[in-house]
């Protein structure tokens, strides 16, 4: 059932069976020319059938609808196909762009787990894939972008909407900030109730580094209101974001405490890390999740690098590997607080 949030402006709750994830929240601007679609949902039946009928619902011409896709993942795109037409147009970012049309091929995914199995990764590469929902609900057609960068306007109806480059959980993961409404339309970038998932992907080499400075990026924004991608609606962006920040740091020192233990790759650094995932421990985790967990891993690792608080080194096999550097101190209270909040966020 689409939900008007504000004039012109409505939720529709794509459901996302089985996935973690829940739902995708995608959005209808509605304009007396043009409409404006934000996001898609899984090229999945189900995720079909409930995006389509909200938009029928709202009576939605689609060669009078164009699409702003926030970021590549599936969850966003998978639909994107069915929407396209001669007549709209499709927004992305160019980094983006460029890999939703390479979903499909499988010499992108033979690149992707080359570039895992560089972090450790112990799974078979065909499991890696066929598990992936990447893989499993990807767009089934390439589509003409309309590339859109930092800064670009988008008018749709009463609305003029600025374009905010925010990489991190993707490498062109956009934005949309209407300043006189004070809006924004935050993709994956701010989650109210989960963290984003910071991962390796093609042409993001430093996925937090990028992350904490789209997070500072956005925070200088003046929001009202804001609007995510998945799961419940959330009120104090800017609350929020400190609890990221925090959540992030948190991670950090839960990383460097792995490491007392000696050198450990990626995948090795995450049996040991913490996740809110429902399994008994992580010979039980679903492929797809130790997939994320250890880019989640890596992304935390290369930033401790980058900020000369371990060090990278590499195996004879390629596989990197991090240890500590000497009298690196580790703020314990930090993890152990951390910690007994994320059990009772579960």
């Amino acid at each position: 059932m689409a939900t008007e949030l504000m004039k012109d402006i409505y939720r529709l709750e794509v459901p996302l069976p089985k996935n973690p994830l829940k739902l995708l929240n995608a959005y209808l601007i509605k304009g007396k020319e043009r409409n404006l679609l934000i996001d898609t949902g899984f090229n999945r039946s189900e995720c079909e059938e409930a995006l389509m009928s909200e938009l029928a619902s709202l009576g939605v011409d689609f060669n009078k609808t164009d699409i702003f896709i926030t970021h590549l993942h599936a969850d966003h795109s998978g639909l994107l196909f069915k929407i396209k037409t001669e007549n709209n147009t499709a927004y992305c970012h160019k980094l983006d762009a460029a890999i939703i049309n390479r979903l499909a091929d499988p010499a992108y995914w033979d690149y992707l787990v080359d570039e895992f199995v560089k972090t450790g990764l112990r799974m078979s590469p065909e499991l890696a894939v066929e598990t992936h929902p990447g893989w499993l609900y990807r767009p089934n057609n390439n589509v003409d972008f309309t590339y859109v960068e930092d800064g670009d306007k988008i008018m749709v109806g009463r609305y003029t909407f600025t374009c905010v480059y925010t990489p991190g959980h993707s490498p062109g993961h956009m934005c949309l900030y209407e300043e006189n409404e004070k809006i924004l339309f935050a993709g994956d970038m701010i989650l109210g109730d989960i963290t984003p998932n910071l991962c390796i992907e093609l042409y993001l080499e430093y996925p937090l580094t990028d992350y904490l400075e789209s997070l500072d990026k956005v925070e200088k924004l003046d929001i009202k209101h804001i609007f995510v991608g998945h799961r419940s609606m959330l009120k104090d962006v800017y609350g929020r974001i400190r609890e990221l920040k925090e959540h992030h740091a948190a991670r950090c020192q839960e990383a460097l405490m792995v490491l007392e233990s000696g050198p450990l790759d990626a995948w090795e650094a995450a049996i040991k890390m913490t996740w809110d995932i429902q399994a008994k421990d992580w010979h039980a985790f679903p492929p797809s999740q130790k997939w994320f967990a250890t880019g989640e891993a890596q992304a935390h690792l290369l930033y401790l690098w980058q900020i000369g608080k371990v060090r990278r080194k590499f195996r004879n096999d390629g596989v990197n590997y991090f240890e500590l550097e000497d009298g690196v101190p580790i703020e314990r209270e930090l993890i152990s607080a951390w910690r007994k909040e994320f059990k009772h966020k579960k």
